[in-house]
């Protein structure tokens, strides 16, 4: 098939999550297997200023209709294989920004229009191309309005798009893209479209409802994401259109896989010792460093919990900052955590480190680097998330031998297997349910345990895990099936 993929972000251009993860893996894997990728999205120079060499001018003066007007941006491409290119948008005003979406917490102003015109010059990015997709495949709320532009006599009589569907991904249903209704005209559709079957949502816009009442197939990125978003307590105010685009058999849930070249603990360059599941030695020297590198004791018997993490509500951060302190004051453990987010969070983390300086130790920011090292030095590594639709670290921390603790929510759920004596050779990781912090405790707790008093058992644990396949072939004819469905 001919694929386009739309995306706001795609490693290792741009990338403030997961989104990012998969848009930048999963293409290179269908592009394997035979098909003809092209990914556009944004060009950021502030953040691919050290890319730029990589990408060529493919277009000088490409054409975006824009409210009563027409702008005019620029298109680079980076070729990687005879089946996979990604191109860029190139349009100062709206995407030369330090961040993609917001600064120091706070939106840009300004994002409605950014993501609609991004959406348009993708649309006409594919014309001028000549590219002419089988499926067009777009992710989240930023794109999401490519959805409805192809179901629109603006690009339906072309031939580019004669013998084309969408396929729309949901990888975090908690951003919509919600904007005021004024911002329709710049859209360039008419006001018909303003609908409780399109872009109307409580006398404003929603760009991520309008994409998934009007894509041919959509997918949340785990099976049981895709059961929860349906639920009132997930589904943040949408489980209804989605029980409708169920009801049609056009709702999917297929799980995230993983880059395992990237993350691969015999050959991480990140590491200073190499290892893997029939040879655990260099695990020894990981954890040491990572101990010297966060200000730790080194104390290689003590059990290490480590967290990568935006620092906000929805991955359980505050419900982790609230219980860890008495663990800190009773039990022999050390905590190292990278991230960055919420004001607050940071602060009362900080003020631990501050405050039990041998045992917790956290860096605000992010690194690449130190995030391979937290994955393959801790013993545990924690996510005890309010939801995740997916979530990639417990997978890229099984690989790398390290026993996740994770709220069985969304993917979480999907991939990790609950220790108990019963099913010891499928256990994967340790879980709970209730988002308290006397239940996260005791899971902790739970997981020292069989650490210090059953070291065969956790030995066992971190072979399963290791054994596992997440890779993106596993999981990439799911996405090749609902292209063929979306042509039912």
């Amino acid at each position: 098939m001919n694929l386009v993929w739309i995306t706001s972000e795609a490693a290792p251009y741009a990338k403030t999550g997961g989104l990012a993860d998969v848009c930048g893996a999963l293409p290179k894997t269908l592009a394997e297997r035979g098909h003809k990728v092209s990914v556009i999205m944004p060009y950021y120079p502030q953040i691919m200023k050290d890319l730029t060499t990589k990408t060529k001018v493919r277009k000088e003066r490409l054409g975006v209709p824009f409210g009563w007007s027409t702008e005019w941006a620029q298109v680079r491409g980076h070729y990687i294989n005879e089946n996979l290119s990604f191109y860029f948008i190139e349009y100062n005003l709206y995407f030369d920004r330090p961040t993609l979406y917001d600064y120091n917490g706070v939106e840009y102003g300004d994002n409605a229009s950014r993501f609609i015109f991004f959406s348009r010059a993708a649309m006409q990015a594919i014309l001028a191309l000549e590219l002419k997709p089988n499926i067009i495949h777009t992710h989240d709320w930023p794109s999401s309005l490519c959805n409805v532009y192809l179901k629109t006599p603006l690009y339906w009589n072309f031939d580019n798009f004669k013998d084309c569907k969408s396929v729309l991904t949901i990888h975090n249903i908690g951003y919509q893209g919600v904007f005021n209704k004024s911002n329709l005209l710049m859209t360039g559709l008419g006001w018909e479209y303003f609908n409780h079957t399109c872009l109307e949502y409580h006398d404003q816009l929603n760009f991520l409802k309008a994409g998934l009442l009007t894509a041919d197939m959509v997918n949340a990125v785990s099976p049981t994401y895709a059961q929860e978003i349906m639920r009132p307590e997930y589904g943040f105010t949408l489980d209804r259109p989605l029980h409708h685009v169920s009801y049609r058999g056009k709702l999917r849930g297929i799980l995230n896989g993983i880059d395992v070249n990237e993350w691969n603990p015999s050959t991480d360059r990140f590491i200073p010792s190499k290892y893997d599941r029939d040879n655990m030695a260099g695990k020894k020297a990981c954890k040491e460093t990572l101990q010297r590198e966060f200000g730790l004791p080194l104390k290689p018997k003590t059990p290490l919990f480590g967290i990568v993490s935006r620092l906000a509500s929805q991955k359980g951060i505050d419900v982790f900052a609230g219980m860890i302190e008495d663990m800190l004051y009773h039990d022999d453990i050390q905590v190292a955590i990278l991230g960055t987010g919420d004001p607050g969070l940071e602060g009362q983390l900080s003020e631990l480190n501050g405050k039990f300086i041998e045992k917790f130790s956290v860096y605000i920011g992010f690194s690449n680097a130190l995030s391979h090292l937290i994955e393959a030095g801790s013993d545990f590594f924690v996510i005890p998330s309010r939801y995740e639709p997916c979530g990639l670290n417990q997978m890229y921390s099984m690989r790398y031998g390290t026993i996740p603790v994770v709220r069985g929510t969304g993917g979480l759920e999907d991939t990790v297997v609950n220790y108990s004596y019963e099913n010891l050779d499928k256990a994967t990781g340790f879980k709970f349910y209730d988002l308290t912090g006397d239940a996260l405790k005791n899971t902790l707790r739970w997981g020292a345990q069989i650490y210090r008093e059953e070291p065969e058992n956790f030995r066992k644990i971190i072979y399963n895990g290791m054994t596992t396949d997440f890779s993106w072939n596993k999981t990439a004819s799911e996405y090749e099936k609902m292209y063929e469905d979306a042509f039912k």
